[in-house]
Formats: structure tokens, sequence, C-alpha cells
């Protein structure tokens, strides 16, 4: 029974979604997925000042890549909603901090990165988004929790960048959701070095860390008491905990390595609490251009591959 249920689970929250044309279609595309719980969740009365605070954050995410205002309105009018309530979906600011493995290494002329992401069971959205908009750059990831916005992207020119919110705001705050800015980046950057140049001018909602790795090189950035910090790595293995530079093992065994320290519990790499499950886990040879995620748990759900972002505009 356990198993029907994991994958009925998978059947109805990780769905596959390749999509391209402009950001309207792709929103309008983005609708297949929705489920009846989503849909409730989402046609539910707003509150005054968390609609204000969103359409703030919207505000800040639009300056940075204005084609994701097409998008809501496309999902917006797919499913019959106000476009408030999707504004709603660029906005974080009641989201505590997240509970993430993620690891960057080299070997030989490779760059490997893997990710591991644990949230709240009742999390409806696991959704991962493979899209080659025309109007900006492809780019692949997984949703986990929020339409529109990724926890981390592959980005088509090479880039990788995932998000953690280091420190939840009970109160509302302008700025961009740390979520949004994974695909922000790779969908707007052809390069590492274009990444961050608007890695450094983001403003955004949270406490939060963000870690960019491609070709030419890998670097965190920490949104800390008002201020952005950046620091690039010398020397890898790089591995981040909830966010966090903690001390890194030797990862040997390329992927298949990656893939045992995410999947273990010895290690921490499997994020199970007694709140939290690990909703998914993500592996990828940036070089050879080869990504997998799992549905589920890494402990005990397989590595999918997946193809690399572009394709479909």
């Amino acid at each position: 029974m356990a198993e029907e249920n994991a994958t009925a689970a998978a059947e109805e929250y990780y769905r596959l979604i390749n999509a391209g044309g402009n950001h309207y279609d792709i929103g309008r595309k983005m609708t297949d997925a929705f489920t009846d719980k989503l849909h409730k969740r989402l046609s539910e009365p707003i509150d005054s000042l968390k609609a204000q605070n969103a359409a703030r954050s919207a505000e800040a995410v639009f300056e940075f890549h204005p084609v994701l205002k097409d998008e809501l309105q496309g999902i917006a009018e797919g499913i019959s909603i106000e476009i408030e309530a999707m504004l709603v979906e660029a906005n974080d600011y009641g989201a505590p901090p997240t509970h993430s493995m993620t690891v960057v290494a080299k070997e030989g002329d490779s760059l490997l990165v893997g990710r591991s992401f644990s949230a709240s069971p009742a999390t409806y959205v696991r959704n991962l988004l493979r899209l080659d908009p025309n109007d900006s750059y492809a780019s692949l990831g997984r949703m986990s929790g929020y339409f529109a916005g990724t926890w981390e992207s592959y980005g088509v020119y090479g880039q990788f960048v995932s998000a953690d919110i280091l420190s939840g705001n009970k109160e509302p705050r302008d700025g961009v959701a740390a979520y949004m800015v994974p695909r922000i980046i790779t969908e707007s950057s052809k390069s590492v070095e274009s990444a961050v140049e608007k890695l450094s001018s983001l403003k955004p909602m949270h406490e939060s860390s963000y870690l960019l790795a491609g070709a030419e090189g890998t670097h965190i950035f920490t949104f800390q008491n008002g201020k952005m910090e950046h620091e690039e790595i010398d020397t890898l293995p790089l591995l981040l905990v909830d966010g966090r530079r903690v001390d890194s093992p030797a990862v040997a065994g390329g992927l298949d390595g990656i893939k045992a320290l995410l999947s273990g519990h010895s290690g921490g790499g499997c994020l199970h609490t007694a709140e939290f499950e690990t909703l998914y886990a993500t592996v990828a040879d940036m070089k050879a251009e080869e990504i997998a995620y799992t549905n589920g748990p890494p402990c005990s759900s397989q590595f999918n591959s997946v193809d690399w972002p572009g394709g479909y505009g």
C-alpha cells in the first residue's frame, strides 16, 4: 500500500512540464499540472496586507525579469483566478528557512553539482519545469512549493543557481522572493560573469544565500543585515547545508558519489525530520550536460535522467 501511495503522489505532484513559446504561453501550459488542492489554495481570499506586499515584491521581480509577468498572467487566465493571486506566488514572506544540502565538486574537467531539498509533506507543487522561452534563455528546475519560481535552476548556457532562505520573516518585507532568483538568473544570463553581476545587485526579501556554479567559476552570495556579500570559491568540493557553508567531505566516484552523499542518512544528505520530508534530489555533470532528478526522497527513489534545457521554443 505504501508503494502504491508513493506512485500516486508521484503522478499527482511530480509532473514534468515541457513548454516553449512566449512566457504567456508557458504560463498557460503550467496549468496542465494543477491539482484540486492547489486550485483551492490559489482561489482563497487574499489578505489585503499580503496582497499589497505581493504587488511590491512582484515589481522587484519584474524589474529583473519582466517576462515573468506574462507567465503569471497566463496561469491566472488559464485557471480563471485573479492576477493578484498569482502575484502572491511571487512572494514568500511567510516561508520558513529552507532545509537542503548542496554540493559542488570537480572530477577531471567536469563540474558536478548535487542538491537535496526538504519541505512539508503538504507541499502540493513539486513539478519539474523544462522551459524554452523565445524571449529569454532556456532553464530547468523543480518548483517545490510555488508557481513561477524554482529552488534551483539549470541554465542552457551552463549555469547552476540554487537558493536557500536563512531566516524567515514574521512581517512582510519588500524584495525578490528567494525561490524566484534561480530562474531569473539562469533565464537572463548567458555567462557566469553576467549572473554574478545580476546577483550582486539583487535585493532579496529574506536573509538568504545563493549558489552560482559554472565552468567559469563557483560563487556564494549571502544576503544578511541588508547587504549582499559575495565570495568566489577557490577550491572544491564545496558543501552547503541549509544554505550555509560547512566542512566538505571528499566526494569520490563522480555523480554516483554525489548521489550516495545525498541519499545517505548518516551524513545528513537525505533530510527527513519529524516535520519535513525530502521532496527530491538532483545531480548534474555540467560539462557533459547530464541531469537527473528523483521523484521523492533519494533514499527510496531512483534518479531519472532529464534532458538538458532547450529544444521546446
